[in-house]
Parts: C-alpha cells; structure tokens; sequence
C-alpha cells in the first residue's frame, strides 16, 4: 500500500520555500505545501554552532513520489546539505487521503 507522507526541509528564504512548493505542486508531486512562519534553528555546522533563521516547507505525498522528491529539493536547494526527513502519517483520514492520492495521481 502507498503510505502518506509528510516531507519536510528548512530554507533560509522564504522565496526558496515557494519555488520548490511551486514546482512540486506543479509537477503532481506533492498534494500540499505549507511554510511556516520563521522559525530560529541552532546546529553545528563545519565545526561551529549556528543560529539561523529559516522557514519550514511541509510536504504531502505518497511513500513512491519520495525519491522523485528528494532529487527536486537537492537540485533546488541552496544549501549545500539540505535536510530532507520523511515522516509516514500513520492516522489520517479516509476523506483526506483519497484526495491526497487523487492529487498526486
């Protein structure tokens, strides 16, 4: 069965954020984008500690547009190692996911 997922990935533009959603949705690769309002985040990056403001681009699909999806975000992505976490949605509902699956067909 093709399990619902939600992907996520940060981006320090919120521009960078609309485009890639833009071109997912466009492309019938996801059924849904959202973008969070900036969020601060604080990692370690070659060798430092970071703090930065990025905003948060959530997206749904099904398990086998994963991989189509993952290579879109790493050829758009400005950051050279962009996060990219998959999560299964293990509840959902019924109404939500036929239209999920029918917009991502």
């Amino acid at each position: 069965m093709d399990k619902p997922l939600i992907i996520t990935t940060t981006l320090e533009r919120k521009e960078d954020a609309e485009r890639i959603a833009a071109l997912l949705i466009d492309r019938r690769l996801v059924a849904c984008a959202q973008i969070s309002a900036p969020i601060i985040s604080i990692y370690k990056w070659q060798g430092k500690v970071v703090t930065a403001t990025e905003f948060l681009l959530s997206l749904k699909t099904l398990a086998r547009h994963y991989p189509t999806v993952e290579q879109l975000i790493i050829q758009e992505h400005p950051y050279e190692i962009p996060e990219i976490i998959a999560q299964e949605i293990i509840h959902v509902s019924k109404t939500y996911k036929d239209w999920l699956s029918e917009e991502v067909a």
